[in-house]
């Protein structure tokens, strides 16, 4: 068994034997993809790592993950974060190909970061997660939202009255669905979410180079989405969706001028426009990315299951590398957060 740390731009030859691994495995998903990966290295902020199992010279295992980077210097260690999304994945849930991954990961990126957390998109066997937690990552409950897409009549039936009764407004009103079709309209789509983000949602935000990459790299090349809301020839919304071909589209990043055009209902169209152009193109699954923690009241949980679909707890798992800074950290992280939304 043999891992590699890929952290430079990949081989043609790397790329093609990466992608034919993930296509044969049940639990691919976009976020473990050379795609991604081609993404992160474009980003500023955004350190993408690689790390790649191979046993008996074969590719058997991988796992990206991506280093988020903030602030300048020798206190950038301590308030950077390592995020790995939809994995590891590696060949028939092989408990040792994990347990090396892990392994590798915690040596590799443990002392450059603050904590490193798996998002996960697959309910994990319980002897896997006795390997994360010998690993020193613990489990934490996290809600999220798949709806299953038969139909676009199917889809359209399992939304709610009130949800049904919004869209059908919406659209009357004038308002237009449809894909960006310029890197103009993904900069001005980015300044309505960038807004957002500063004002509202108080969390980190990629920059406009990142959904610039988006459109070029994915948008252009069919693996994702950038719907827009148009309202009397203005973007008054939309949202960010890669997809896992055949698979799922998600739901990356949305926002809409709810308050600015209520009757146009401008966040309920940008979630309709991404599910429709699904049922259109045959992907099976609709993945809302998050209804946050039980038990723990959110508004936008409330906003998401009038969509329909089931809730599931993949939860995530969590590792604290700097314990007691991460303890600092959060009190002040909690604080800033509280007095900007004075």
């Amino acid at each position: 068994m043999v891992i590699k740390t890929q952290i430079q731009k990949l081989e043609t030859e790397q790329e093609s034997e990466i992608n034919g691994f993930l296509y044969t495995h049940p639990n691919n998903t976009i976020f473990q993809s050379p795609a991604f990966y081609t993404l992160y290295l474009s980003t500023k902020n955004y350190t993408p790592y690689y790390f790649l199992l191979y046993d008996s010279g074969v590719l058997a295992g991988l796992m990206l993950a991506v280093v988020i980077t903030e602030g300048n210097g020798i206190i950038s260690r301590h308030i950077s974060r390592c995020v790995i999304q939809g994995g590891p994945i590696v060949l028939n849930d092989n408990i040792a190909f994990i347990d090396a991954l892990l392994r590798t990961l915690n040596t590799t990126l443990g002392k450059r970061t603050l904590i490193t957390q798996f998002r996960n998109y697959r309910k994990w066997e319980q002897n896997a997660v006795e390997i994360f937690s010998a690993n020193g990552f613990v489990f934490h409950d996290h809600l999220n939202l798949i709806l299953t897409q038969h139909s676009r009549e199917a889809t359209l039936s399992g939304l709610s009255a009130s949800r049904r009764r919004q869209l059908k407004k919406g659209l009357e009103s004038g308002a237009i669905l449809r894909q960006a079709a310029s890197m103009h309209e993904v900069r001005a789509f980015y300044g309505l979410l960038n807004d957002l983000y500063h004002r509202r949602v108080k969390k980190p935000l990629p920059g406009l180079h990142f959904f610039e990459q988006f459109y070029t790299q994915f948008v252009l090349t069919g693996k994702g989405i950038i719907m827009l809301v148009v309202f009397e020839n203005k973007i008054i919304g939309g949202i960010v969706s890669p997809i896992t071909p055949g698979h799922t589209i998600y739901e990356f990043y949305i926002c809409g001028l709810d308050k600015e055009y209520p009757k146009q209902y401008p966040s309920v169209l940008a979630t309709w426009a991404a599910m429709e152009w699904a049922t259109e193109h045959q992907i099976p699954a609709f993945d809302f990315m998050g209804l946050g923690k039980p038990d723990v009241p959110y508004g936008v949980r409330d906003f998401k299951l009038r969509f329909g679909g089931e809730q599931v707890n993949y939860g995530r798992f969590g590792r604290r590398n700097y314990k007691l800074v991460y303890s600092i950290a959060e009190t002040g992280y909690n604080l800033i957060r509280s007095l900007k939304r004075r």
